[in-house]
């Protein structure tokens, strides 16, 4: 039985592959588009990937619970791994394939990453009873905090790289004397305007593509050693699970008990089947139809950054190599918020968050339509990305918080659940991005998160009854009535 030193030791661990993995894989997905913005191959990569991501994360519980959660990181990082080779060369047989293993690293990784932030909190509060609850709001804030501190370092050397490359060609100003009339909200990717200024999208030499792709292709290469070293292998069903068994949840066993249970003695058929069954079964109950805008829009949010911000505004206004600094703002507000927004919800719960979320996203957005860019005014674009950054960071944690809450008794299935809107947004936003104008999207964002946000607070007060109705407390230590309506149902 590992000691609460070690399993401390294996989560640092654990963190320090997921900044690795991410720094590798999301230092090249904001610059997809641009390095091959060439009849949109890129947005059509991304679109593929994700949208491949969401059947693919229905298979999440079924491979963890015949090969252990390990080995879906694993695979998951090493399909990442794969996608950033495959950017080595703007081409549809290199980019195509590449989509592939992005959708299945991307469904894979973020379901699974989840699941292991659970199993550490689980594991931790054996030894303090009456801590789960708060551990399990707290290590999800900084698996997301980890998660874009990677995209940090994968951002800061796509910045290094493309600054040498265009110190070496000269193409080192780009804003002076030029028409920024279809750049930001005007953009409505022309592609007799892209092939125009094809200068501003790639870099001035094919080395230093090839150099930048290598270095964060042996980034995940690193970061699959260290899952191998702080993730056990050891009964599969137990690392897999992600229910709490101390007494501040209850003495009950949940769904994803029984499930582990009765996969122990099933063909890997009938775990795919019934895995399958149970994802399903929660994706039309009531309350996640309500919910689940809020990912989706989460997902939406992320994709416009990657997809249209980092294109029509920062390689069209800045260049190509400005990308990597407008994602490190972006990366550095989401893992402050992911961490701060963490320790705001286990003491105060995510409607704050979500509130401050909503307000910055609508400042957001009221700037991209209104700013006139000029040479002098650039600087703002760098405020936007922060300004994207702190919103997500909050959208992403605390919709992923919020599926753990509202199912609390199928915790694995509602994770997965929660990856899938969430590429379900990420799939759709890519999808749209040829056929409509910025602007229109723009606006498009705008009425989804109201409509997200009113759906939100409909479940949240349908079903605040029940808390009220059982006067249930967080630090309840264990049944005092035949029915038990565990912290799984809090809102």
């Amino acid at each position: 039985m590992c000691t609460e030193k070690t399993s401390r030791v294996r989560f640092y661990l654990f963190l320090v592959g997921v900044v690795l993995t991410l720094s590798g894989a999301y230092g090249v997905v904001p610059m997809v588009s641009s390095l091959n913005v060439e009849e949109a191959i890129g947005s059509l990569t991304l679109a593929i990937g994700y949208a491949i991501a969401i059947p693919s994360t229905f298979l999440v519980p079924t491979v963890a619970a015949a090969l252990g959660v390990r080995a879906v990181v694993v695979i998951a990082a090493t399909c990442y791994l794969l996608f950033v080779l495959g950017n080595v060369y703007t081409a549809y047989y290199t980019l195509i394939p590449a989509a592939v293993f992005f959708g299945v690293g991307d469904g894979w990784y973020w379901s699974s990453g989840s699941i292991v932030a659970n199993n550490f909190a689980v594991e931790i509060s054996k030894n303090e009873p009456g801590t789960y609850e708060k551990r399990r709001r707290l290590f999800t804030g900084i698996f997301f905090a980890a998660s874009h501190t990677g995209t940090v370092f994968g951002s800061a050397a796509s910045v290094v790289f493309l600054f040498v490359d265009r110190q070496l060609s000269g193409r080192s100003n780009f804003t002076t004397n030029r028409d920024f009339s279809f750049c930001g909200a005007n953009d409505c990717q022309d592609p007799n305007i892209t092939l125009a200024n094809i200068e501003q999208y790639t870099p001035a030499f094919v080395a230093t593509r090839y150099s930048l792709i290598a270095f964060l292709a042996g980034l995940i290469l690193i970061a699959v050693i260290l899952y191998r070293v702080s993730l056990p292998v050891e009964a599969r069903h137990e690392v897999g699970k992600t229910t709490n068994t101390s007494s501040d949840i209850t003495t009950t066993p949940s769904n994803d008990d029984a499930a582990a249970t009765a996969n122990q003695d099933s063909t890997p058929f009938q775990v795919m089947a019934k895995s399958l069954k149970s994802t399903l079964k929660l994706l039309i109950t009531p309350k996640q139809l309500l919910i689940m805008w809020l990912a989706i829009y989460g997902g939406m949010t992320l994709s416009f950054f990657n997809g249209e911000i980092t294109r029509a505004f920062v390689s069209c206004v800045l260049g190509v190599d400005k990308v990597g600094v407008a994602v490190i703002l972006l990366a550095s507000g989401e893992a402050m918020t992911a961490y701060v927004g963490g320790k705001v919800n286990s003491k105060y719960g995510r409607n704050y968050p979500f509130a401050f979320a909503f307000v910055l996203d609508v400042s957001s957005y009221v700037v991209c339509l209104n700013w006139q860019i000029t040479e002098n005014t650039t600087w703002v674009i760098y405020i936007l990305s922060f300004m994207f950054g702190i919103s997500d960071g909050l959208w992403q944690s605390q919709t992923n918080e919020m599926y753990g809450s509202f199912f609390r008794d199928d915790n694995k299935q509602a994770l997965v659940a929660w990856n899938i809107m969430y590429e379900v947004g990420l799939a759709t936003q890519f999808a749209i991005s040829k056929a409509l104008c910025v602007w229109q999207k723009i606006y498009l964002q705008i009425a989804l998160m109201a409509v997200a946000g009113i759906l939100y607070s409909v479940a949240y007060y349908i079903f605040l009854w029940r808390l009220r109705e059982e006067k249930i407390s967080e630090n309840r230590t264990g049944p005092s009535s035949n029915h038990i309506l565990t912290i799984s149902e809090r809102l």
